[in-house]
């Protein structure tokens, strides 16, 4: 997805947040916040992906700040809370017809989680406030017919964010039913609230999938440009990718990566606009 003009001040605000959760000084944060608009005016342009121009904010501010994850209190908080949902979410899916729809549809409520943006939960607890009425909405764009059709073969699965991530391994023992063989690819460096190598090995994923390989470089969604060669072989012969998140339907968006699905809530206009869906719905879309 290419950067718009709102896509600006979203992302200064996204910096200032995360400046917050590690400095207690305005007069320093706010010469922080001077650089990094400095920085944004340097490098804005419309013709740049979104993904791209926030990848090398965030890799500014987090030196400015001299922190590797100012996130990391509240990543662990999230799946804190995630793991006290999974009896309700085991339930759910328990009770429904189509239990590999109704487990994505628990994890598309968990890409709530996403701190610092407008039109998400704005703290992990909001997660367990409002988890139900978000599994109340259902999907809005609902392809999970027609995504199942290409579950065969190898399949790679993008993950996002901690908290959901408990959730993310619950639908692939789900997808595991099906005859492929599941990668789960997830990210080496910390970055915003998303799920490193480190966050899913506690949660041990390794007993559900058929290997964990990371992205490789600090980047919001993917950076194309550094992925190693087996991710690329991957990726170019998969039978299906699977993005969860924002973030990776802005990296890959750019791409012609296809077949591809993306599990997600729509929290952002520039989204919506890219992926002609509504501001706060749930889904799924397929890419063919």
């Amino acid at each position: 997805m290419k950067m718009k003009a709102r896509c600006a001040p979203c992302l200064l605000n996204r910096v200032l947040f995360e400046g917050k959760l590690v400095l207690n000084d305005e007069e320093k944060l706010t010469g922080i916040m001077g650089k990094v608009i400095e920085k944004m005016a340097e490098i804005y342009s419309s013709k740049k992906s979104s993904a791209e121009i926030a990848t090398k904010i965030h890799k500014y501010a987090y030196e400015l700040l001299n922190v590797k994850d100012p996130y990391k209190n509240l990543k662990e908080k999230s799946n804190e809370i995630a793991l006290s949902l999974v009896p309700k979410v085991k339930k759910i899916i328990e009770e429904s017809e189509d239990k590999l729809k109704s487990a994505i549809l628990c994890s598309i409520a968990g890409n709530s989680i996403d701190f610092g943006i407008a039109g998400s939960a704005s703290s992990p607890d909001e997660l367990l406030t409002k988890f139900d009425a978000y599994i109340k909405e259902g999907l809005y764009c609902d392809d999970t017919e027609e995504m199942k059709k290409y579950l065969k073969g190898d399949i790679l699965y993008f993950t996002d964010n901690c908290g959901e991530i408990v959730f993310d391994k619950i639908v692939c023992e789900y997808l595991k039913k099906y005859d492929i063989n599941l990668y789960l690819v997830c990210k080496k460096y910390p970055i915003l609230t998303d799920a490193t190598y480190e966050d899913v090995k506690k949660l041990e994923f390794e007993e559900i999938v058929d290997e964990i390989i990371t992205t490789g470089d600090f980047a919001v969604g993917v950076n194309f440009y550094k992925i190693s060669e087996k991710l690329r072989d991957k990726l170019n012969n998969a039978s299906l990718i699977i993005c969860k998140g924002m973030a990776n339907y802005e990296a890959f968006s750019e791409t012609n990566f296809k077949p591809i699905v993306y599990f997600l809530r729509v929290k952002c206009k520039s989204i919506s606009e890219d992926m002609n869906l509504p501001v706060g719905v749930n889904a799924v879309k397929l890419y063919k």
